[in-house]
């Protein structure tokens, strides 16, 4: 654990000076520590910290809470300091927006704005499915390259432009390492896209080349799409659809849901598989009594590198059922909630369930959660979808879940 020895300084959100002296900084990968001469330690998260200001001598160190720790005279040893700081505080944020077991394809250096803000110097971080904005100053961005709609690049004012569902993330001022982010950033999205073709492709290989690329456009990896609008592509495609996407375990749950839904109005999604998928939320029988659809294709239940997921509009709320892998309970949400922005909620999370559900004290409270608590401050789309969310009907037998379902409430 590096340690560094100096002078601090610690404000409140108003500016009134609550301490100040001589100190000593240490820090590892999840916390930073000043402890003052013959006085209490001051402990923080390093996720906790929403800004660095770096000086010529100083570096001040912006909390959540809007308090501010300043540090000064650390003598020749600064710049190691705030070096290491920086790079330790970087990589926690990224534990935090729950992106440190992708795989990096790169990191620059530059500025990145978001809509028609002012483009701020931030280190940038292209992953094979992920884009990471990690500013100095600022709240990080962190978007799926599936949400991504286009990608340009304006020699005139050199700057590359992303587009996603109506947002812009411009980035700038690169030098000599623009076309190398360029190229880069086209490569990761371009190769996702070609896995989502080769996946679709085995998927529903009755899918002539046309139909497949149509296909590829209405459902593209990680956003949630009319199930008309898929059926549409193929007259086979909406059993073929549903064979896939939906187990034998799970089908008794969709097709009650699919009942309670108005006709047209469901909507589906699917992602590829990480190896982190797998989640430990609380344990379930499996509903043994129920016995699989009769048109269920045995395909469904073969090893599959996709997750298919469902919205069901219902009266005052929005069912989200998982119907692949470890699926164990329906999800609600308000019924004005809005798709697109809970599909990326959950995204963002990998579909990981206990963001979702957990309280914010269990979130706060306990340390495997805390990084989902600081995750939820840093991105809209997650304190979104944990706004929306009212409650869950677990997968028992199908009756005791029908009478969870009939009981929820928004």
């Amino acid at each position: 654990m590096p340690a560094y020895s100096g002078k601090y300084q610690y404000t409140g959100a108003a500016g009134e000076k609550i301490g100040e002296g001589p100190c000593q900084l240490s820090f590892d990968q999840e916390n930073g520590f000043v402890a003052p001469a013959g006085a209490t330690p001051l402990a923080f998260d390093l996720g906790d910290i929403d800004a660095l200001k770096r000086g010529d001598w100083d570096l001040e160190l912006t909390l959540y809470t809007g308090k501010k720790v300043t540090l000064r005279q650390f003598g020749p040893a600064f710049g190691r300091m705030a070096d290491e700081l920086t790079a330790a505080w970087r990589d926690r944020i990224v534990r935090c927006l729950l992106l440190e077991d992708l795989e990096e394809a790169g990191r620059f250096n530059g500025s990145a704005g978001l809509g028609d803000s002012r483009p701020q110097p931030a280190e940038i971080r292209i992953y094979k499915s992920n884009i990471a904005v990690l500013p100095v100053e600022g709240a990080p961005i962190q978007w799926r390259l599936a949400d991504v709609d286009s990608i340009s690049f304006d020699p005139a004012a050199y700057t590359i432009t992303v587009l996603s569902e109506g947002r812009k993330l411009v980035f700038s001022k690169l030098a000599k390492k623009t076309d190398e982010f360029a190229s880069t950033l086209q490569g990761a999205f371009d190769g996702l896209h070609t896995q989502s073709a080769d996946v679709l492709h085995k998927t529903f290989p009755f899918l002539d080349p046309d139909r497949l690329q149509r296909l590829l456009t209405v459902m593209p990896e990680g956003r949630s799409v009319s199930l008309d609008a898929i059926g549409s592509v193929h007259p086979k495609m909406a059993a073929a659809f549903l064979a896939r996407a939906v187990s034998p375990a799970h089908r008794p749950y969709f097709d009650a849901l699919q009942k309670r839904a108005a006709n047209g109005s469901v909507m589906a999604g699917f992602k590829f598989i990480r190896a982190d998928d797998e989640e430990a939320e609380e344990p379930e029988p499996e509903p043994a009594s129920e016995a699989p659809a009769a048109n269920a294709d045995p395909r469904a239940q073969e090893e599959s590198p996709l997750f298919f997921w469902f919205f069901f509009p219902l009266d005052k709320l929005l069912a989200w059922e998982a119907t692949t892998k470890s699926g164990r309970a329906t999800y609600f949400f308000r019924a004005n909630s809005d798709v697109a922005s809970l599909t990326r909620g959950l995204a963002l999370v990998n579909f990981r369930r206990e963001p979702v559900y957990l309280p914010d004290d269990s979130l706060e409270q306990q340390p495997r959660f805390h990084r989902y608590a600081i995750g939820a401050r840093k991105l809209p789309d997650l304190r979104a979808l944990r706004a929306a969310f009212a409650g869950r009907a677990m997968h028992s037998t199908l009756e005791k879940w029908s009478a969870q379902v009939d009981a929820a409430k928004p």
